[in-house]
């Protein structure tokens, strides 16, 4: 048999590999292949849930796996979000659920509106007052350097209605920021901002004038949202009729969407520079998130069927950068055997009290340094000295020489109670 530490570092050598290999197998590779081309028609929750493969794949993707079968419960996480601290899935102690949430948000994430009426044909109609969105990932800090070869290139799409939609390719670097920014080395968000509605502007009523405009949320990241557009006619004034008629389209409305992909920089020399709409060319970033994910997943999954140890290396070297705390890992009943193998505590079931909780907790920060849980060479020595260690307490067999070290019966190793507490580990997305 060969031992975890060797299995381990045979993936973890060329990761990229790995997962090109997985992502070639036959039933991946078709799942895979159907997912991309069908996420893109889904613009609801019912519509996910409906389609079983596509649903099977995303729950996957986030480890959610074992709970593909409740689709009630599902349901719930979805179509209450995760905009409120009393949201479902920001009740659940299970952050998986959050990130699936935030995922399949088609409010934002995929900038489907909800209710309303479309194409309009009469002035002066009340509009409902929410408006199809597409929100970036990332929480915009700055100040962001635009001095240079850095460049945002942005393909945004929306959809007037069933049959009329608008495309403009939205460009920000050192020339098209000019007037908008104090400062071309320090630009901040809100700059971004108003300078990505005045490329709006340029690209004229034949584009995204009047009906896409950009703003910032509450968390800093960019959103760009419909607007209500009144089409002038042929003649481009008010009133008239046959070709000169009036057509006012709505904000909102079952058709009406918004959708922000990354394209192609307008030079080779630049640089992409991420907004939180990812920096790839031509590709929808929260499809290839899900595929990637699903493909770790998987990776992870079939590699833990040889040796749960190889499992729980690699799904702590993905995790290891969002771990805060000791409670982090606690939290995470994978994530806590890792650190009880490091730490060598004993495998529980959890403490039994608030004290022996933040016990257990002061233990795993003196044993791990949180802080070096950012640095990739520290967690990948970490995740080999885990392995190392699974190896002499588990595998023996795969390593001689480690035997001669253990079974002290000391009590200060992985128990017995480890290979039971096995069979109910959880591992997140």
């Amino acid at each position: 048999m060969t031992s975890t530490l060797a299995s381990y570092a045979v993936i973890a050598r060329d990761l990229s590999t790995a997962l090109k290999r997985k992502a070639a197998e036959a039933t991946v590779a078709r799942e895979t292949a159907y997912y991309q081309a069908n996420i893109g028609k889904i613009s609801s929750v019912d519509g996910l849930l409906a389609d079983r493969r596509l649903y099977a794949y995303a729950m996957k993707a986030y480890g959610l796996e074992d709970m593909t079968y409740a689709t009630a419960f599902m349901r719930k996480v979805l179509t209450e979000g995760t905009a409120t601290s009393t949201s479902f899935a920001n009740r659940l102690a299970d952050d998986r659920y959050v990130a699936f949430a935030k995922a399949f948000d088609f409010t934002k994430t995929f900038g489907v509106s909800g209710t309303g009426t479309d194409d309009l044909t009469s002035l002066g109609v009340a509009v409902p007052a929410s408006a199809a969105q597409a929100t970036g990932s990332l929480a915009l800090a700055g100040p962001y350097d635009f001095s240079g070869t850095n460049e945002v290139s942005l393909a945004v799409t929306t959809a007037l209605d069933a049959k009329t939609s608008r495309t403009a390719t939205i460009v920000l670097n050192r020339k098209s920021m000019l007037g908008y920014a104090a400062n071309l080395a320090a630009v901040t968000p809100s700059e971004i901002a108003a300078a990505i509605n005045g490329r709006i502007a340029a690209s004229g009523t034949a584009a995204l004038a009047g009906k896409v405009e950009a703003s910032l949320d509450t968390s800093h990241r960019l959103v760009l949202s419909t607007t209500t557009f009144t089409d002038f006619g042929a003649d481009g004034v008010a009133g008239g009729t046959d070709e000169n008629a009036d057509t006012t389209y709505a904000s909102t409305g079952s058709k009406r969407t918004v959708r922000v992909e990354s394209a192609a920089l307008s030079d080779a020399s630049m640089t992409a520079l991420d907004i939180g709409f990812g920096t790839g060319t031509a590709t929808d970033m929260r499809t290839k998130s899900v595929v990637d994910a699903y493909l770790r997943q998987s990776l992870e999954e079939d590699a833990g069927a040889e040796d749960t140890g190889v499992r729980l290396a690699l799904y702590f070297a993905r995790k290891a950068s969002s771990i805060a705390s000791a409670y982090d890992f606690l939290a995470d009943s994978a994530l806590s055997q890792v650190a009880n193998t490091l730490s060598g505590l004993p495998a529980t079931s959890g403490a039994a009290t608030s004290d022996a909780l933040t016990r257990r907790a002061e233990i795993i920060a003196s044993k791990i340094n949180i802080a070096s849980l950012k640095d990739p060479a520290k967690v990948e020595a970490l995740a080999k000295r885990f392995a190392a260690i699974w190896d002499a307490q588990n595998n023996t067999q795969s390593a001689p020489v480690l035997a001669l070290f253990g079974g002290s019966g000391s009590g200060d190793g992985i128990t017995a109670d480890m290979l039971t507490s096995l069979q109910s580990l959880r591992f997140g997305g």
